[in-house]
């Protein structure tokens, strides 16, 4: 009978503390939202190996096609898009537009990123903002 009553505390327990640790969807910090761009990255030799150079190429995805295997996901380059480069989230380094082909080379000192390990390429398309990482 003791048994008994153990396990029933023991699930009483488990039940209460239950009711405190489940998390709900608005509970949440933020959303994740997926990226209306596509950027692909292309380091570079910037002939100084105290430059950092990288090529950034920004596509729009057509996911229309995506169920029929014939059409599948296509990819339009983007020009005119406005990107800014960050380091540590807040630390501005330099603003871009893309050119006709959809691209940026950004370039610059390895003492103007410091001990920052990522590149935070941000912008907006179709009115969602985004914000994609190159590690370095």
């Amino acid at each position: 009978m003791k048994n008994l009553n153990f396990i029933k505390i023991i699930l009483g327990l488990f039940l209460f503390a239950g009711t405190f640790t489940g998390c709900l969807e608005e509970e949440l910090a933020f959303d994740v939202v997926e990226s209306p761009v596509l950027a692909v990255f292309e380091d570079m030799d910037s002939g100084d190996i105290n430059r950092i150079a990288v090529k950034a190429t920004f596509y729009e995805l057509d996911k229309s096609g995506i169920l029929d295997q014939n059409v599948g996901i296509d990819s339009t380059r983007l020009s005119s898009l406005p990107i800014e480069v960050y380091i540590n989230e807040s630390q501005l380094l330099e603003s871009f537009t893309t050119d006709t082909n959809g691209e940026i080379i950004f370039e610059t000192e390895l003492s103007t990123i410091g001990a920052a390990s990522k590149l935070e390429w941000v912008g907006t398309f179709n009115q969602v903002d985004f914000r994609i990482y190159k590690n370095l």
